[in-house]
């Protein structure tokens, strides 16, 4: 999260896959999936949040303060 937007905010990644999302700003932020898989609650600067995604599809995923941060993960 840099600038009030998921870099990068779209991805696509391999079946087993871990991704670490890392808060570089001083806003409170949280990676929060749009159909309920995973969720980081609030991270503050310099927290991380990871998730391994273990199933095939496409999971998009906002900021629950700021409607506009979104991003999307496609897993193959």
């Amino acid at each position: 999260m840099d600038g009030s937007q998921y870099s990068p905010s779209t991805l696509t990644i391999s079946i087993g896959t871990t991704i670490k999302w890392t808060n570089k700003e001083s806003a409170t932020h949280t990676v929060t999936s749009d159909v309920a898989v995973f969720e980081s609650g609030d991270m503050a600067k310099d927290q991380t949040f990871s998730y391994t995604f273990n199933t095939a599809g496409t999971f998009p995923y906002h900021c629950k303060h700021h409607s506009g941060m979104k991003g999307t993960i496609t897993v193959q």
